[in-house]
């Protein structure tokens, strides 16, 4: 297994793979700690990215020049207009971008995690396969599970591999939406999820 990170490019990207290091190191506990910050220092990369897309190319010239001047009654609303034409002139051609920008800043979009599905037709060809195996080796059956094995199967042919104990198990926990059965801590281009066969579900830890 490759620990080695490649050249990050965002403070969350060497988070995130600081985390997948310490989990291949078996130190989980450390590696929550840092899958935590990472998602923190994502949603605030994420934010800020969505934030100055909604901008207007020459917002930052305006500001650097001047701010509009404060309007008191009894002014001169002609000569009022004169000394700010130009900063009323840019906020009437940009007032969806600028409405956009301030929707961007003051209500978010919420952060969600990666999730992946299995599709019906992946969990097909995996449960044909078993099924074919199972017909030239009858004790496999034995030691295999109609729900899991075909997914276990699917979600490595994807590329996910597993993350197993020093002793080679594979590396569980208890499904928080579907109780009583378990999902599977894997990994995905040096992103960490549990993945749950029942739920067909893997969440990005």
């Amino acid at each position: 297994m490759t620990t080695s990170p490649s050249a990050p490019t965002t403070r969350s990207a060497k988070l995130f793979n600081t985390a997948f290091a310490l989990a291949c190191e078996h130190q989980h506990r450390r590696s929550d700690e840092h899958l935590e910050l990472a998602h923190e220092m994502r949603e605030l990369e994420l934010r800020l990215s969505h934030i100055a897309e909604q901008a207007p190319s020459e917002l930052s010239l305006l500001l650097v020049r001047a701010t509009m001047s404060g309007f008191s009654e009894g002014d001169d609303p002609s000569a009022y207009l004169s000394a700010n034409s130009e900063p009323i002139q840019f906020y009437a051609e940009n007032d969806a971008q600028l409405r956009a920008l301030i929707k961007a800043t003051f209500d978010p979009a919420p952060y969600k995690r990666d999730e992946v599905r299995l599709t019906e037709a992946e969990l097909i060809v995996a449960r044909q396969a078993l099924a074919a195996r199972i017909s030239e080796a009858p004790d496999i059956a034995q030691v295999s599970d109609p729900v899991i094995t075909p997914a276990s199967t699917a979600m490595m042919s994807r590329g996910f591999k597993p993350f197993s104990h020093p002793g080679g198990s594979t590396i569980l926990r208890e499904c928080p939406d579907c109780k009583g059965k378990y999902s599977t801590k894997m990994h995905f281009k040096r992103r960490i999820y549990w993945y749950c066969p029942h739920c067909n579900l893997a969440k990005e830890a």
